[in-house]
């Protein structure tokens, strides 16, 4: 299995890009344009900004926010684009604050540790209405095309209210578009027959749509165990199938746990263990997949797929391209990963980082890829991103963040399997870069973020 997967990569890497004779050496005062108006866009444009450096936000809608904007709309939105957030209502974060926090723009003290999403979205537009951020944000500027032509970087958008299309020259490009706005769909046997509805949960919006329903819940990732949270105590009765192992709380009286589907029938499902079931409605909590319809890969020198983004040189630089890097596309980690990948994205467009030779960079990508299969190829973990950091940021002028982070993440992480009904009831202090207190605070949703 190894040693296919040493083939394929091989095959990726000289087959498809060919040689790539690129120059680490940074520009002059670069034109910097970055993707994606969410948490990770914003992140990057801040830094960008400290260094002093020249840059435009490209964002598709009227919005900042990326998916931590709800909007109650399904489909698409004012302008004819699809929606691209997937957020829902009373949605709260499965993270505590501090990993969520920008460098040097704490919360407020005293707001909980599990955010609403309306409070995370409040703390965005705080964000960029206190690092003056918005005369740099283009608005309703679809990214379109995305080519290297000519030692540059050619980025076209479509204005969506007038549907022009312009053609931008950046000497660096920061893709920040996130990872939950293109919904990975299975496909199931039978499922045309089904009388009922089947949606996926970028369109889950409201638990009361579902009242007095009978639902299935597909999925055990965040979104699946935050869907089946909310809907327990609201559908008449909730069918749950995963086949992850976890201890679920005995007090859900209406939920039942259902292993893999095999097909679907006219009025419902039969599972693999034989039985079956009836029901209203299924959610397809199954994830998301990268997406990124701009890029010319061919140009880029990167190959994309639903399940990977390579060859990433830590996780960020394009290792063919060095003035493109990718902040979000690591899975699983906080958020404050992503703001310091825009950090980094900023000191090396502004030439405080100097990168390995292509060769080293190459090797260290292929000595990480190597044992795994392609669609871990970007996993990093919430519980050993610290690790990933140091490697990061050595050699680089970024601080490396207090560890007792992630121990919080490390020993949250598990509360939330341990506990899924009540974990969001804790409340977490740091006392120093070495410790921190729990508190139990059961009902205390409290945002300070004006």
């Amino acid at each position: 299995m190894a040693n296919r997967m040493c083939v394929t990569i091989l095959c990726l890497l000289n087959v498809f890009f060919g040689v790539v004779d690129v120059s680490t050496e940074p520009v002059s005062d670069p034109r910097v344009c970055i993707i994606g108006a969410g948490y990770s866009g914003l992140g990057a444009a801040r830094h960008m900004q400290d260094y002093g450096l020249n840059f435009t936000v490209f964002e598709a809608t009227r919005y900042i926010g990326g998916t931590w904007r709800f909007d109650p709309r399904v489909g698409t939105d004012e302008d004819g684009l699809p929606l691209f957030t997937s957020a829902y209502k009373n949605m709260r974060t499965n993270t505590i604050t501090q990993t969520m926090e920008y460098a040097g723009f704490p919360f407020p003290e005293g707001t909980s540790s599990y955010l609403t999403g309306d409070c995370v979205y409040k703390y965005l537009l705080s964000f960029t209405n206190h690092f003056d951020l918005i005369e740099n944000i283009q608005f309703q500027s679809l990214v379109t095309k995305v080519q290297w032509a000519d030692d540059i970087w050619n980025v076209m958008y479509m204005k969506t209210d007038t549907r022009e299309n312009i053609t931008e020259h950046c000497n660096f490009v920061v893709v920040a578009t996130g990872e939950y706005s293109s919904p990975n769909v299975p496909h199931f046997e039978g499922q045309e027959e089904f009388k009922g509805k089947i949606i996926h949960s970028h369109d889950y919006k409201d638990a009361e749509d579902f009242r007095n329903l009978t639902v299935l819940v597909v999925g055990a990732g965040p979104s699946g165990l935050d869907v089946a949270v909310q809907l327990v105590n609201v559908t008449s009765k909730l069918l749950h199938s995963h086949h992850f192992m976890y201890k679920l709380p005995e007090i859900y009286g209406n939920y039942l746990m259902k292993p893999d589907i095999k097909h679907f029938n006219t009025t419902g499902a039969v599972f693999v263990d034989g039985s079956t079931e009836e029901f209203d409605f299924v959610i397809l909590c199954t994830g998301y997949t990268f997406s990124f319809p701009f890029l010319n890969y061919q140009s880029a020198g990167v190959s994309a797929t639903k399940k990977y983004v390579l060859p990433l040189h830590n996780q960020v630089v394009n290792i063919n391209h060095p003035s493109m890097t990718f902040v979000g596309v690591s899975k699983y980690v906080p958020g404050i990963v992503r703001d310091i990948q825009g950090q980094y994205s900023a000191a090396l467009a502004a030439g405080y980082i100097k990168l390995p030779s292509q060769e080293d960079m190459f090797q260290q990508w292929f000595d990480h890829a190597k044992d795994k299969p392609l669609t871990d190829v970007n996993v990093v973990g919430n519980t050993i991103y610290a690790d990933y950091l140091e490697g990061l940021l050595e050699n680089t002028p970024i601080p490396q963040p207090p560890r007792i982070l992630a121990t919080l993440v490390a020993n949250t992480s598990r509360d939330w399997y341990e506990d899924l009904l009540k974990f969001r009831d804790n409340q977490y202090t740091l006392i120093s870069d070495n410790e921190y207190e729990k508190m139990y605070k059961p009902t205390e949703k409290i945002c300070l973020v004006d």
